[in-house]
């Protein structure tokens, strides 16, 4: 019986050569990420602002990440937003709308696409606000618009300067109608702070709303994507998009 135990052996051997692949939530969960020459250690991103230090991508970061760079390791405190209902139109493709909530959560920690927080830099009261990508594709719904306004009003209260890193996907369709009358509610709300004298800077760009409506010019990273096509670019704001940039 030589041969059927060379055949196990041989069999085994396959087994570790084509042994299950990391799961997503395995590879998320590790120390490591990949880039432009292979495995890079996540501190190594994290000491570097996540910027490769080699071809120079931005790596997607989260919220409490992008405030940790901007205020220091948890030198900030987050606010609590008003939560909408979920689901108002009982909205189901693939799948549910709720069940798309219930795995957005589990992945990001966080109720909403949107978090606001309040910290000090440079010995200013700033209030901020972020968008997390992984938050289906930061896309905005009603408790999205909420924490927004609710970021512009808490920086109204307490005269604070309101500074928003978005990285969104536009206005969420599982909502609809009601996704998209957060714009209109929105830009409302950052006119209300221009009357009110607080600044409001936006960092990284949602082209509608928000985004074109701030006091100071728009700071995006290199490469940054705007996700409208480069001539309603052009019509919307009269400029035109720089080396580095691009449209779709």
């Amino acid at each position: 019986m030589n041969w059927l135990t060379k055949a196990i052996g041989l069999g085994e051997k396959i087994k570790k050569v084509l042994r299950k692949r990391s799961s997503k939530e395995e590879i998320e969960n590790s120390d490591w990420t990949s880039c432009c020459k292979g495995p890079i250690l996540k501190k190594d991103l994290e000491n570097n602002f996540w910027v490769c230090n080699s071809c120079g991508k931005h790596h997607r970061i989260s919220c409490r990440q992008r405030f940790d760079i901007f205020f220091g390791k948890n030198a900030y405190e987050i606010i609590e937003t008003p939560q909408p209902a979920d689901d108002p139109l009982n909205w189901v493709d693939t799948k549910s709308y709720k069940d798309r909530l219930k795995i957005a959560r589990k992945k990001t920690n966080q109720n909403c696409a949107v978090m606001i927080a309040r910290g000090m830099v440079n010995g200013i009261e700033i209030t901020a606000g972020a968008i997390n990508f992984d938050f289906i594709g930061g896309s905005c719904g009603a408790a999205e618009s909420e924490a927004i306004i609710y970021g512009v009003q808490h920086a109204i209260d307490n005269q604070t300067p309101y500074v928003f890193f978005p990285c969104g996907g536009g206005q969420r369709m599982f909502e609809s109608p009601i996704a998209l009358a957060g714009m209109t509610r929105t830009t409302l709300a950052v006119n209300e702070l221009k009357k009110n004298n607080c600044v409001n800077s936006v960092f990284n760009g949602i082209t509608v709303t928000i985004d074109m409506i701030d006091d100071n010019p728009n700071i995006a990273r290199l490469f940054a994507l705007r996700s409208f096509g480069e001539s309603l670019y052009h019509s919307i704001t009269d400029a035109c998009l720089e080396d580095g940039y691009k449209a779709i």
